[in-house]
């Protein structure tokens, strides 16, 4: 306990977790110009979702149309694969290999004296 330099140990522990966060810092200011430089590049503009109410279209259905519809659909076309219910169980004999067998020999625990 004595022989540890605390001023060189507390010196490099504080510079590792410093450099962990400057390069977490980096990082998300690389992703964020990442990101600008993608959505100026493509022209998207910056998507702001509100709980509002949209008004459909002829041409495009709200959400909430889309799933009645969807809804609708799933109750109507209700089909499912009618499926016997017998469990069928098949005995499969396995070969013999020698790799199978390794097991039993590695939990042999019999004492000899």
């Amino acid at each position: 306990m004595l022989a540890i330099n605390w001023g060189y140990a507390l010196l490099v522990t504080g510079m590792g977790i410093g450099t962990v966060f400057l390069l977490l810092v980096v990082l998300i200011w690389v992703i964020s110009l990442q990101t600008k430089a993608i959505h100026a590049g493509s022209g998207l503009t910056k998507s702001v979702t509100h709980a509002q109410t949209t008004v459909g279209t002829d041409e495009h259905p709200t959400p909430h149309e889309q799933a009645a519809i969807a809804m609708a659909m799933h109750l109507y076309l209700d089909a499912h694969d009618e499926e016997p219910h017998v469990i069928t169980i098949q005995e499969v004999e396995r070969r013999y290999s020698p790799w199978s067998s390794k097991i039993y020999s590695m939990r042999n625990m019999t004492m000899t004296k």
